[in-house]
């Protein structure tokens, strides 16, 4: 990788939002006989894209998907799955014990906005809450692998101050019990978040304090995509 190219990368990185960075590194990509990722930068910034843009997108990607990835030197693993957004690998699905193991490289990812972390238990979860985190990251969802037992992850992640820095929070095939939900409106970050994704329907009356506290930013976990 050049100079150049390594200079638009950390661009992209700073300004995470903004399409401009990316719709430059494109231009630089064109000019140095790299028309197709190119192409398929400013197809996935263009909004509200039809069918057609939508097939290309999924064409271009099929061809290219493992050595734009390898080009970007993403770490990939068994049951790691990357989904491009806006022509980059932004957002990580991934067991979180093989994610933790790679994690001073994952970090390091810049463009990296989205994590879905699968867990079966609290030990992981708490290591990963301690951990100095990308400031990219603003999306974590949190699927459980299964469905009791994992009230101390809920009380992990509400008593920890990196809620702060999300947007979104979801919590997937979780069994939220009247106690749980407690926990988690006892937490002091919530109030930054843009939607709290909880299991089921969001209007039952389990999720009422939550529900009176954040208003329509409570969604169920699917509608919090």
């Amino acid at each position: 990788m050049s100079d150049d190219e390594a200079a638009l990368l950390a661009a992209i990185g700073t300004h995470p939002d903004e399409d401009t960075p990316r719709l430059v590194y494109a231009d630089w990509l064109d000019e140095h006989g790299r028309p197709e990722r190119a192409e398929f930068i400013r197809l996935q910034c263009l909004p509200d894209g039809d069918e057609a843009q939508l097939m290309r997108e999924a064409e271009l990607e099929e061809r290219n998907r493992g050595r734009w990835l390898t080009d970007l030197r993403v770490p990939q693993f068994a049951e790691a799955q990357w989904a491009f957004r806006r022509g980059f690998p932004e957002a990580l699905t991934a067991p979180i014990e093989p994610f933790l193991d790679r994690y001073k490289r994952l970090a390091a990812l810049l463009w990296v906005r989205s994590l879905c972390l699968r867990v079966s238990e609290n030990h992981p979860v708490a290591d990963f809450l301690e951990r100095d985190w990308n400031p990219g990251w603003v999306e974590l969802e949190l699927w459980a692998e299964r469905h009791l037992g994992l009230a101390r992850v809920v009380d992990s992640v509400a008593h920890s101050p990196r809620l702060r820095q999300l947007r979104v929070l979801r919590f997937t095939r979780f069994d939220f019990s009247p106690w749980v939900v407690d926990l988690l409106n006892a937490s002091p970050h919530l109030d930054g978040l843009h939607l709290l994704g909880v299991p089921g329907d969001q209007n039952a009356p389990l999720f009422a304090p939550l529900r009176h506290r954040l208003g329509a930013r409570l969604v169920g976990a699917a509608d919090a995509r």
